[in-house]
């Protein structure tokens, strides 16, 4: 009887799991994944209210998120052992929501750099939480498709968030980070409809020991272009508004809408990932790289805003697929004991390219002995384009050497 009742209790969980109302909400917080960037449209303002300081001081505030991100990713699964996944969730985004909304209350510098740390432990904690709970509810066809939904609803969250805390620092450039108050609805929706994980769905890939979790010479390559991958990203994202400023394209709300709707070409490159990886396989990479190059030259040297808007947008949407693309070969790669250690190391790459970038860019403008906005955003396409040509290059030799071969 116990039995029997064990299996319709199973039944019932799956069919609420099915729901569209429960994926929705298991979704919801990977809207905030991105959150540390929501105000990367005030940093005129900002540079403006800090003017005493240095750029790439001023810069890390947006940055500096990475360290602790980077951190607490890591202490995340420690944390879930002693509170529970979902406690770590809601606990992640209250220290979130209260640490992102400090600055509008107190603006000396050394508590808003303080804030945003809060801010980064809060994201590091639920972040990989994000991605791993999808994989605890769902198995097969179905994960892959919301694996898939989640790359796009992030994309689809820091749009949203970029576009509110552009709207709000109109009011007053303290109000921008009024924007993460939109995580108390979230977790409201989290907390009430998302139960605790089912504890066998850790276990399933857990066969042998601790052994055999060295990490291959090819998941390290990809974890190591992830970092040169996401340091082209902030590089574009964290000078846009910089850009638009001193050529005169757009004040910093034209610049958030752009930064906005560049999102939502990443979202819409998300949802489209699946189909573009099984058609082209290895090649998508290298065009991508190479695609996305052009157009952030491209949107270097505009001089009028549709052209800027316009190759901003679609550099986004070609260049989310490179994420993705990583992403999924680590996991093609990686032996169930190295999926773990796997995961991991590529959210720290990410969240290290994220601090590295004011200091790496604004470095190696300082070597070409020009530092403008324009300058660096057309150093970060040139980077794109030798990282594509190289992929490009590589993969043409090993189908020769395989044509040979045969």
């Amino acid at each position: 009887m116990r039995s029997w009742n064990q299996e319709i209790s199973q039944q019932e969980k799956q069919v609420t799991y099915e729901t569209g109302f429960f994926k929705g909400a298991l979704l919801s917080i990977s809207l905030l994944t991105g959150s540390a960037t929501a105000i990367t449209s005030m940093l005129p303002l900002l540079f403006n209210q800090y003017a005493q300081l240095s750029q790439s001081l001023v810069e890390s505030l947006v940055t500096v998120t990475s360290l602790t991100t980077c951190l607490f990713t890591l202490l995340s699964h420690v944390v879930t052992q002693k509170i529970g996944r979902k406690r770590t969730v809601q606990l992640g985004i209250v220290l979130t929501v209260a640490a992102g909304i400090l600055p509008f209350f107190f603006q000396q510098f050394a508590l808003v750099m303080v804030s945003r740390l809060i801010l980064g432990a809060g994201i590091g904690l639920f972040t990989p939480l994000a991605i791993s709970m999808i994989s605890m509810f769902f198995t097969g066809k179905q994960r892959a498709v919301l694996l898939g939904y989640q790359v796009g609803v992030t994309a689809l969250g820091n749009s949203l968030l970029i576009l509110i805390s552009g709207g709000l620092m109109n009011v007053q450039w303290n109000w921008g980070f009024l924007v993460y108050l939109a995580a108390l609805p979230i977790l409201l929706l989290f907390s009430k409809v998302v139960p605790e994980p089912p504890n066998d769905s850790i276990s399933r890939k857990n066969t042998s020991g601790a052994k055999a979790t060295t990490i291959s010479n090819q998941v390290l390559l990809y974890i190591i272009l992830c970092f040169f991958t996401f340091l082209i990203i902030w590089a574009v994202q964290i000078k846009l508004p910089e850009l638009f400023v001193q050529k005169g394209l757009g004040n910093t709300q034209a610049a958030s809408w752009v930064l906005s709707l560049m999102n939502m070409g990443g979202l819409l490159a998300g949802l489209s990932f699946g189909r573009l990886f099984v058609r082209m396989q290895a090649r998508l990479l290298p065009i991508s790289y190479l695609c996305a190059g052009v157009l952030v030259v491209v949107l270097s040297f505009a001089q009028q805003f549709w052209v800027a808007a316009t190759a901003a947008v679609l550099f986004n949407f070609v260049y989310s697929f490179t994420g993705p693309y990583i992403i999924t070969k680590v996991n093609e790669l990686a032996t169930a004991q190295q999926l773990i250690l796997s995961t991991a190391l590529i959210s720290v790459s990410m969240t290290l390219s994220q601090f590295a970038t004011p200091f790496f860019w604004n470095t190696a403008g300082a070597l070409i002995n020009d530092q403008s906005a324009a300058a660096i955003t057309r150093l970060a396409g040139i980077f794109a384009l030798l990282i594509g040509a190289g992929l490009a290059i590589k993969i043409n030799r090993r189908n020769h050497w395989r044509k040979q071969s045969k």
